[in-house]
Parts: structure tokens; C-alpha cells; sequence
């Protein structure tokens, strides 16, 4: 029975006739030469220390190399493809057999390599402080490094973010890919942050599991500007990223992103809802927009109080996306709808509250911004409490906070400060989150005289909601001095601070 090609090509191979002498690989390069004492040599290994050799071109074997069929190297990791010689190593390079190097050499110098079906078992076995679980497509990452690398997992969507600085240290470098060997379906976007309320937004699509070995200053790499980063956002050493991963089935897509566009304010960027104001020239505004406004910002006509009833008679058929869809929020409803929602959506941001601090984010994130950046005036008790004294000064002007904490409680975030206003002393609790309504929540003061602690004096009230401290005083719990001072031990007040659920 006559023997196939491919049989001919294994035996060739197994023989090592068709291999170089020196690097042991297919001789698919020419020239190959025949060099005595040593054997066939591929063009890279035959090289001038050979010159003084007896040699010659081997064209016979080079004829028999380029008509011959190859297997992929990585057959023994479940590929069947062959190619003929021009073909072989580019198929090669992108084989989804291939042996997988970790990319975490570059950080930690891994030296694992093994096949792409264990890659993520390791990744998450031997680098579990770079990855980062999420949900609802969003996560927040600081970078105030050279390098960074992490695997991302959402559900079943399993990522690599590469991150650096280029060379001249001007740029910041980044893309995601895909794992799997399978085409990217989704894209993101990135809000750049620093100390600012503003940022800078990219959006770029998820590549190619080929580019996660690829150098970023030569790939197809997000570049960020750092010096028009620094400028607008006020970054000094650390970049906050908010990465929104976008698949193509979230709310506001194919026909729904389309129609909503019309609805898009030329100004805030928000969808309108009614009223809907127009210029002269039919332009449309939103209701928050106008009021700032003398002029159109698209043909600078004057605004009058004509309202866009035919676009606000649109939007009673159309779903609204929460505001916050890019902090994670599914969310789409009615005009009304929406806009109750809005008001309670637990992915609404917030704002750290530490006057000094100018970080904002989900809940979680500012929750654990606060434990590790904060640590020395955030409170976790399982009475969700604490006690405190203070020196009761006499002197009238005296107008300052002398105590400030946050309270993890009911989860939610309660701001607790006590102020001296004048002749008085005030305690103040504000509620920052979202979750529940106010009236849930209660602040308890007890004013405790220490050498008699029976001896209490104790108001209530219910938890503020977030407001400049300026205002805190009209709606706050106070005493005056000359009550205190009755409760005072050697000059120092001692108070109770507690949060209840109200009834």
C-alpha cells in the first residue's frame, strides 16, 4: 500500500532529515548548506564560523522542503492543521494550540508556560491579588505604577488588561483581551479621573487574544496624553480608570441607542425629558440646561419658553436608561419611571465623604477607599456607636469641628460631625447612601457626666441628608455650653454617638 504524504513527512521528521543540524528546527528557510562535519545547516545558524568549512548549497533538499506539507508544532497540543513551508510559521504564531507563556513574567517573572485550556486555572491560582472580579460590566482600578496586569471576570467573560506608561513616561498605554480564542463581541470605555470632578473618557474595542503578548508602543494601544490629563483632571500620582465593558445586549443598543439619540441634550449629554425647550430655530434643550443659558449653544438664536411637544409626546413610548447605566445600572423605564428610580439607584456615585478627599464611585469602592485611605476616622462597631470627650472651651468665637468620623451601619454610610457653633455644641448625622429612606434612621446623642455615668443627658432625632456644613446647624441636635458644663468632668465633655433604625 503506498504510503500517504503526510506519512512520508512524519518518517522525514522523525529522522531528523529535514531538521537543522544546530537549532534542531524545519530547514523552511533558504538557503540550507551542507556543511562537512556538521550536517545541513538552516540560514540563521549558518553563519561566518563556518566560512572556512567545506560547504555547499543543499538545493536538492531545499526543492523537497518547499513541495512537502508540515504539521504544526503544536500537534501534541491538539492541533491538526499542515501547511506547506511559506505557510507554516504564520500559522504558527497565531496557532490557538500554541503553548501559553504566563504574561505575568513581565511583573513577577512567572516562568510558567503550558497550554492555553489551563492558562486562566493558573492565572487565578498563582496570581490571585491581580484579579479582579465584577459584575454589571463596570470596575474601578488606581494606577500609579510602571506596569500593570489583570485578569478581569464577569460572569462568563473571562479578560487580560495590560497597563503602562510608554518610554518617555508621557503616555499612558493600555488594551484588554480577549482570552478565549474567539472574536472580541464587545467593546469598553475608560473614565481617566484624578482630583477633579472631571475626566477624560476613551472608548476602544476588546482585542484579539494574540495582542496580550504584544508590546503596547507597537500594537494597537489605548494612548492617554498625560500632560492634557494633568491639566484637565488634576492627576498628581494616581490615576483613578472606570472601565464599563460594553456588550451588545446591554439597554441602550441597536434600535433603542439609535431612537435615544434624538433625545440627547446638545449641552449636559443627557437624555431629555419633559419639559423639552426649544430656541427659535427648533434646536432642543433639556429643563436643567436652560435655565444656564441665554443663547442656543447650536446656532446661537435666543431662547424663549417655546416647548418641543411633538419630542415630548416621542418619549411616552420610549424607555429611558437609568443616568447611571455606566456605573453598572440595567435599568430602562418610562420618563417617570426612570426619574423615581434615579432618585434610590444603588449605582448612583458618591462622593467621599471627607471634605478633603475628591474621590467619588459606587458605594463599595467608597467603602473600601475609606477603610484603607481612612482608616483613623471610620467606625465599624456591632453597636454602631462610639464614645468620645472633648475639652469644653469658654471663649465665644470658638467655631470649628473637633470631631469628625464615619459610621458603617445598616449598610450605609453615615457622616457623624461635632461642631462648636458660638455658645453652643452641635452633633449632626448624615445619611450618604441611597438604600432606604431617612426616616429609617435615627442619630442618638447622650451627653454623660463620667463621675456619675447614670447621670445622662439624651436627645434623638432623625439622620440628615448630605448637606454643606454650613447648613448643618439649622437642622442639627444642640446643646448650650452652660448645660455641658454641668455634665463636665475637670473640663471635658463626654458624649455618646449612636445610630438606631427608627420606627
Amino acid at each position: 500500500m503506498a504510503k500517504s504524504v503526510q506519512t512520508v513527512t512524519d518518517e522525514l521528521i522523525q529522522k531528523n532529515i529535514l531538521h537543522c543540524a544546530i537549532c534542531k528546527n524545519l530547514l523552511l528557510s533558504t538557503p540550507v548548506m551542507l556543511v562537512e562535519y556538521a550536517g545541513n545547516l538552516c540560514s540563521t545558524c549558518y553563519n561566518e564560523n563556518f566560512l572556512e568549512s567545506k560547504c555547499l548549497q543543499n538545493t536538492a533538499l531545499e526543492e523537497l522542503v518547499t513541495t512537502l506539507s508540515y504539521p504544526c508544532r503544536f500537534r501534541e497540543n491538539g492541533c491538526e492543521h499542515w501547511s506547506s513551508s511559506a505557510d507554516i510559521l504564520d500559522h504558527e504564531e497565531n496557532c490557538r494550540y500554541r503553548s501559553k507563556r504566563c504574561p505575568m513574567h513581565s511583573v513577577t517573572q512567572c516562568q510558567w508556560e503550558g497550554f492555553p485550556t489551563e492558562f486562566v486555572g493558573h492565572f487565578l491560582n498563582y496570581h490571585g491579588e491581580h484579579v479582579i472580579n465584577f459584575e454589571n460590566n463596570l470596575f474601578y482600578l488606581d494606577f500609579n505604577e510602571e506596569e500593570l496586569i489583570k485578569l478581569l471576570v464577569m460572569k462568563n467573560i473571562i479578560l487580560l488588561l495590560k497597563m503602562q506608561l510608554s518610554q518617555d513616561k508621557n503616555r499612558l498605554l493600555y488594551i484588554v483581551c480577549n482570552i478565549k480564542e474567539e472574536e472580541s463581541n464587545f467593546d469598553y470605555s475608560v473614565k481617566h479621573k484624578g482630583n477633579s470632578d472631571s475626566y477624560i473618557k476613551t472608548r476602544s474595542r476588546v482585542l484579539d487574544s494574540n495582542y496580550i503578548y504584544k508590546n503596547l508602543e507597537e500594537c494597537d494601544a489605548v494612548s492617554v496624553d498625560l500632560i492634557s490629563l494633568r491639566q484637565t483632571v488634576k492627576i498628581t500620582n494616581r490615576i483613578t480608570n472606570i472601565f464599563k465593558i460594553k456588550t451588545y445586549d446591554t439597554p441602550v443598543s441597536s434600535i433603542g441607542e439609535r431612537m435615544m439619540q434624538f433625545f440627547e441634550c446638545p449641552v449636559c449629554k443627557g437624555f431629555m425629558k419633559p419639559p423639552i425647550f426649544q430656541c427659535q430655530s427648533g434646536h432642543s434643550i433639556c429643563n436643567h440646561c436652560k435655565p444656564r443659558l441665554d443663547k442656543c449653544p447650536s446656532c446661537r438664536a435666543p431662547f424663549g419658553m417655546t416647548r418641543n411637544y411633538s419630542l415630548e409626546g416621542l418619549t411616552a413610548g420610549v424607555s429611558y436608561p437609568c443616568a447611571y447605566h455606566e456605573q453598572g445600572c440595567m435599568l430602562s423605564l418610562s420618563p417617570v419611571e426612570i426619574t423615581r428610580h434615579e432618585i434610590v439607584c444603588p449605582y448612583k456615585p458618591y462622593d467621599c465623604p471627607l471634605p478633603q478627599c475628591k474621590l467619588s464611585g459606587s458605594q463599595d469602592t467608597i467603602v473600601t477607599h475609606l477603610q484603607n485611605f481612612h482608616s483613623d476616622q471610620v467606625i465599624i462597631s456591632e453597636t454602631n456607636s462610639y464614645t468620645e470627650s472633648f475639652r469644653l472651651e469658654q471663649h465665644s468665637m470658638y467655631n470649628n469641628v473637633f470631631d469628625r468620623k464615619i459610621l458603617l451601619a445598616f449598610e450605609n454610610i453615615f457622616r457623624l460631625t461635632c461642631k462648636r457653633v458660638g455658645e453652643y455644641c452641635m452633633w449632626a448625622a448624615e445619611a450618604m447612601g441611597t438604600q432606604g429612606e431617612l426616616k429609617n434612621f435615627v442619630y442618638e446623642i447622650s451627653i454623660i457626666d463620667m463621675r456619675r455615668p447614670e447621670k445622662r443627658l439624651i436627645r434623638t432625632d432623625y439622620c440628615l441628608n448630605e448637606m454643606p456644613e454650613d447648613d448643618l446647624s439649622r437642622k442639627c441636635i444642640m446643646f448650650p455650653n452652660s448645660i455641658l458644663t454641668a455634665y463636665s468632668s475637670n473640663g471635658m465633655v463626654s458624649y455618646h454617638f449612636k445610630i438606631k433604625k427608627g420606627i
